[in-house]
């Protein structure tokens, strides 16, 4: 009876395990771009991969080659319709790929705690952000915030009338993936030309539409 309840409750933690493997890789198709050495992989994943899991990110997920050689640094411009994620181990080299790129959803995991986050990325379009640190102890490990849904414009604002924008930006501090601070955020909507707006704004300003219509402007810092 012993060995029998044993092995009963053997392969009831295996069911569990399996419940919770399903549970986390369960999820809508994304994209995935992480770096590897010098250059980038970007995945296809039907199912969401824990953050960090490189070894499963390439068995899981339909990954190709990203070579920094290849990317204009002149213009370093994606678009991604879909959700995007995308795994940090050097801020530097992210943003080549990152800056002045459009997303709509974007996740970002520190996967190097020891990585020096003093840059800043620049994303057109960005609705939706989720900034994790899994690799280390920290006070906020796991933040979401809403820019911009179908009710209109969630952060503060300076103006409150948050709908009708035909251009979102958002400027991000990476100092918020420390994960030592509460993620804050704050828009200042109706802006028309961003260069006359922030004169003093230290971004490459050629990389923004000159004139952009009624533009939501969003910093995103700690």
């Amino acid at each position: 009876m012993k060995k029998f309840t044993a092995a009963s409750n053997q392969l009831v933690l295996f069911a569990l395990w399996c419940c919770a493997c399903v549970s986390v890789l369960r999820s809508s198709n994304h994209t995935l771009i992480f770096q590897k050495e010098s250059n980038f992989r970007n995945c296809s994943c039907v199912s969401s991969i824990p953050d960090c899991g490189f070894a499963l990110a390439n068995l899981m997920c339909k990954c190709r080659t990203v070579f920094s050689k290849d990317i204009d640094k002149t213009s370093p411009t994606f678009s991604h319709s879909s959700r995007l994620v995308v795994w940090l181990s050097d801020t530097t080299t992210v943003g080549l790929l990152l800056n002045y790129s459009s997303v709509p959803s974007l996740r970002l995991s520190l996967c190097n705690p020891d990585a020096v986050l003093t840059e800043y990325l620049v994303i057109f379009g960005l609705k939706e952000l989720c900034v994790t640190n899994p690799k280390s102890k920290v006070k906020y490990p796991l933040q979401n915030i809403t820019i911009y849904s179908t009710r209109g414009a969630v952060v503060e604002s300076s103006l409150q009338n948050g709908t009708g924008f035909s251009f979102y930006i958002s400027i991000l501090n990476m100092a918020l993936m420390h994960g030592d601070s509460k993620l804050k955020a704050y828009s200042v909507p109706n802006v028309t030309n961003i260069a006359e707006y922030f004169p003093d704004l230290q971004y490459d300003t050629t990389s923004f539409p000159l004139e952009t219509g009624s533009s939501l402007v969003t910093f995103i810092y700690v």
